[in-house]
């Protein structure tokens, strides 16, 4: 390379060389910015929510953390040969109607209650949920959970 072009060169990189950073600074800035929009808002606590507005209303809760309460229905261990086994129970909610509804929820763990007991679940509602060859329909992937008192019984 001639000692014209290198000059040309050096000239050219000297002179837009800040103008190019800036531009990649700001076009960077601005994909963020838009980006974040469009991401879900990442929340400290679950909301708690009723059975029956999930099951009344799904499109609203796809992939949001929520926690709901109720009685453990039938709990079950499937084992699938494409996952490791995993735990699915239904949830029921009675309103004071005498109405109930019930959410099938899904863990990968095995839960510490049994059927019949009163829960608080906590996890990532789905409207459609696939694991391994088996098809859910508005169920909750259950992140924890706390076991309720019976009313006669005293706190700690």
């Amino acid at each position: 390379m001639d000692e014209n072009k290198k000059s040309l060169l050096a000239w050219f990189i000297n002179h837009f060389w800040g103008r190019v950073i800036l531009v990649l600074a700001l076009l960077a800035a601005l994909g963020f910015l838009v980006g974040g929009y469009s991401l879900p808002s990442f929340r400290r606590a679950n909301s708690l929510v009723s059975i029956m507005d999930l099951n009344r209303s799904p499109a609203k809760y796809e992939a949001v953390a929520v926690c709901i309460k109720g009685q453990v229905l039938d709990l079950r261990v499937e084992d699938n040969k494409l996952v490791r086994p995993y735990t699915v129970f239904s949830l029921q909610e009675t309103a004071p109607d005498g109405s109930y509804d019930f959410i099938n929820i899904i863990s990968l763990r095995l839960p510490a209650f049994e059927k019949g007991d009163r829960v608080k679940v906590c996890g990532y509602f789905s409207k459609i949920k696939q694991v391994g060859k088996d098809t859910y329909f508005n169920s909750l992937l259950m992140n924890s959970f706390e076991l309720e008192k019976p009313a006669g019984e005293p706190g700690k």
